[in-house]
């Protein structure tokens, strides 16, 4: 049996779509497509059927996956197995991954693992919370970076770090509007504030004992940090950041800490992982890695992620006879 139209149908059935599944995996759909037909053509029976833009599984294809899933793990145990016996850590790790930081927060950790276990190869999946937490959705990745309180049972939780948000404004925005002395004064201030589905994200500020939730003016909103801590680099308002994703921008000046004393509550980063009864060597070693990673980061050198230097160009030259047609449209 091909192994590779086993792997696609993995795939296609996670994502419950061909296109959704080219589109993570960037592959042809057409591949998809063909693989899927072959599998169930040897098969003799159908593996899907399409329930509007879905595609779901028929009850043979639920029995398949369950033997897919084995036959993938044994085939990646096998691999690992022989892969032991030269006293190497290999194979393929595939690694999900939620929350809208985990570009900048996970691939620092995913460089440095790759640098010491450059034989394991890496497979990473952006996922929004839901995903994971939705009872029909099949366990296929070996572990899933996770930000906040976990609350499926059928994963262990692994405590990696904590990230605190603080505010952060550009030396820009500061000299033109000046620097809050206290939580109270940001209602004179422009905030850049991030929208989530419900709306939007409070500033939750502690200090000590004291502590508020305040939202000031918004200048600019998105449902992106990326683009939140860019206008906040540009200079259009104070931003609601976590330390670690600002920490270059404050290191080279680009950004510069408001109300340093207030902070939020820690938020905890979790590698979730499913329940199994054998933990190969390789996820042992990442999942070490992550834990030593996030004790220690500091010592890792590895490339960063940070908003390049904002700056204002002059704006583009008129182009030749530009200046006589503006003439004429205003007479």
């Amino acid at each position: 049996m091909d192994l590779e139209s086993i792997d696609f149908f993995i795939k296609v059935a996670e994502a419950r779509s061909l296109s959704h599944a080219a589109r993570l995996h960037r592959l042809p759909k057409s591949s998809l497509s063909h693989k899927v037909r072959a599998l169930e053509d040897r098969l003799g029976v159908a593996l899907f059927v399409r329930e509007g833009r879905d595609l779901m599984l028929t009850d043979a294809g639920h029995e398949f996956l369950g033997h897919a899933h084995r036959i993938q793990a044994s085939c990646d145990s096998a691999e690992a197995a022989i892969m032991a016996m030269r006293q190497d850590i290999a194979g393929t790790l595939t690694i999900g991954s939620t929350g809208e930081f985990g570009t900048s927060f996970t691939s620092e950790l995913l460089f440095a693992f790759r640098q010491r276990f450059p034989q394991v190869r890496v497979e990473v999946v952006f996922l929004s919370p839901g995903y994971i937490y939705a009872p029909d959705r099949p366990q296929a990745f070996d572990g899933i970076f996770s930000w906040g309180e976990p609350s499926q049972v059928d994963y262990v939780a692994r405590r990696l770090t904590g990230a605190a948000f603080g505010l952060y404004a550009s030396p820009d925005y500061v000299a033109r509007r000046g620097l809050p002395a206290k939580p109270d004064a940001l209602h004179d201030h422009h905030g850049v504030a991030f929208r989530r589905p419900t709306g939007l994200q409070s500033w939750h500020l502690a200090s000590g004992a004291e502590a508020v939730d305040v939202l000031p003016e918004v200048a600019c909103t998105a449902n992106d940090y990326w683009m939140i801590k860019y206008f906040a680099v540009a200079g259009e308002g104070i931003a609601y950041l976590p330390d670690f994703f600002t920490e270059i921008e404050c290191a080279t000046g680009h950004l510069l800490p408001v109300l340093p004393d207030w902070r939020s509550p820690e938020v905890p980063v979790n590698l979730l992982y499913p329940r199994r009864r054998h933990v190969s060597r390789k996820f042992a070693a990442f999942q070490s890695f992550c834990i030593d990673f996030y004790k220690n980061r500091a010592a890792h050198y590895v490339p960063r992620y940070c908003v390049e230097v904002v700056s204002s160009y002059p704006p583009p030259p008129r182009l030749k006879g530009e200046n006589d047609n503006a003439e004429n449209l205003g007479r």
